[in-house]
């Protein structure tokens, strides 16, 4: 698919004049207009809003915000931001994060800067992550004609709505590091645990053995019991004898799997929240070890052209949800209406809770992040890898295809088929074949590796309330 097909059929029977400008596949509009070459100035995107009285598309240049609060007073309208989920299903034949910057072919109401007037040509998305739309700028107007016309945009600073880093997926290290200098402005992050920094110090260092792994975790007796509960699981069936660490890691677990359990057990002692709820502690342990525990199973049987280490992809699934732990932690009145939202409301996507909880208390723009972006960002302060950070702030993005985009695939197909389980509170796609296919699984592996994980579930939850206690 190179357009849309709406975007396709409302063009030609108007017959509209336009080219297509094809590139290779990306994610996001940013990318595209890196890879495509063309000129910056005259890139169109898009923002969507919707209240009470329906949705409206605001059609701005690229590279600037909406200015939310401007909109509000215009137009008088209590404006919040469309969730993602939602515009995806509004754009229905469009590729997730692909949306044309035309507002008649999906029947919406429409408002367009004046900062785009007077331009010779324009760029926008197609519907397709791997072409982008140049028109000339008179029929971009006639297009969009019923379109009121004012200001409603302004650049990008360092005061931005911290909402448009989530609606913009290509989360490369710089956005990650500026978002991460503003929140430490704002507020005191907490500091990787000893424990936790010392046991990733090894795990960096070649030279390293399990003798040393052993004897750093046996200083922590909370954290030493809790990895030989953890070997001696009907998870790894192991029949004989463990005396000590040093047996779990050499006999068991393995040295990459005792850092990786290791780091999450000792980092998330950096976090007050409550065991709780379908956000609390409990909640959280167990989906993080289903999650984990799926990831490298599913990481083992993907394509090995992707290369994908299963052992990665084991602490992506670990660590994707630790922006949960830190807004309980920095936020606890938030996290209390948040967890009980979670709990009224288990249909709904923990994204768009989210957002209702915005505004109250002192963590509206932090919370207005989401939790994958705030957790991206906690994981870049500990110094954590580019691809367990960038799991984090992707994996509830469909239709993700940056950097590291296996390892994000991997962790989003986990946390899909955990839905069957009723578990967990991310991303849900109502057919996971596509992920499957990107990772080159045929679904009845995809699904056996499931069941092979539903077998353990007394484990799992016994140990995920050993974890919170």
């Amino acid at each position: 698919m190179a357009v849309a097909t709406r975007i396709l059929q409302y063009l030609g029977r108007r017959t509209v004049p336009y080219q297509l400008v094809h590139h290779e596949r990306v994610g996001t509009l940013a990318a595209a207009v890196r890879v495509a070459g063309v000129p910056v100035a005259n890139v169109v995107t898009t923002s969507l809003l919707i209240d009470a009285k329906g949705i409206l598309m605001a059609i701005l240049p690229f590279g600037q915000e909406l200015d939310l609060a401007a909109m509000r007073q215009r137009f008088r309208r209590n404006f919040q931001w469309l969730p993602e989920p939602w515009a995806d299903r509004l754009f229905c034949d469009c590729e997730p994060g692909s949306r044309p910057a035309l507002a008649p072919p999906y029947g919406l109401a429409a408002v367009i800067d004046e900062a785009l007037l007077g331009k010779e040509c324009l760029y926008f998305q197609s519907g397709s992550h791997h072409s982008l739309i140049r028109m000339d700028g008179d029929y971009f107007f006639q297009v969009n004609a019923r379109a009121t016309r004012g200001r409603f945009a302004r650049p990008l600073s360092e005061q931005t709505s911290m909402t448009a880093f989530e609606e913009s997926p290509d989360i490369c290290q710089r956005s990650i590091q500026q978002l991460s200098e503003r929140l430490k402005k704002l507020y005191r992050l907490p500091p990787m645990p000893s424990v936790a920094a010392r046991v990733m110090s090894l795990a960096a260092d070649p030279n390293t053995g399990a003798r040393e792994l052993a004897w750093v975790i046996e200083q922590d007796p909370s954290l030493a019991a809790q990895i030989m509960r953890y070997a001696s699981s009907a998870l790894f069936n192991y029949q004989g004898q463990l005396r000590n660490v040093q047996d779990a890691v050499n006999r068991v677990l393995g040295f990459d799997r005792v850092c990786h359990i290791a780091l999450g057990i000792a980092a998330s002692r950096a976090f007050e929240i409550p065991k709780e709820g379908p956000l609390g502690l409990d909640a959280f342990w167990q989906h993080s070890l289903y999650c984990s525990l799926l990831s490298q199973m599913l990481a083992t049987h993907a394509d090995k052209e992707l290369n994908l280490q299963p052992s990665t992809a084991y602490l992506c699934g670990l660590l994707h949800n630790f922006g949960l732990l830190l807004i309980g932690h920095l936020f606890k009145p938030e996290f209390v209406m948040l967890n009980k939202l979670a709990a009224k409301e288990p249909e709904s996507p923990l994204a768009v809770l989210e957002k209702q909880v915005v505004g109250i208390g002192g963590a509206q723009e932090p919370i207005a992040l989401g939790h994958g972006a705030i957790g991206a960002i906690l994981l870049e302060h500990w110094n954590l890898p580019a691809e367990v950070r960038t799991v984090a702030a992707m994996h509830h993005v469909e239709g993700y295809w940056g950097e590291h985009a296996g390892y994000v695939q991997v962790v989003q197909l986990a946390n899909s088929l955990l839905k069957d389980l009723a578990i967990g509170d991310d991303l849900c796609l109502d057919d996971p074949a596509p992920l499957m296919e990107a990772l080159g699984l045929a679904p009845e592996v995809a699904y056996e590796i499931l069941q092979q994980v539903q077998q353990h579930a007394s484990e799992v939850q016994s140990l995920a309330r050993q974890l919170a206690a």
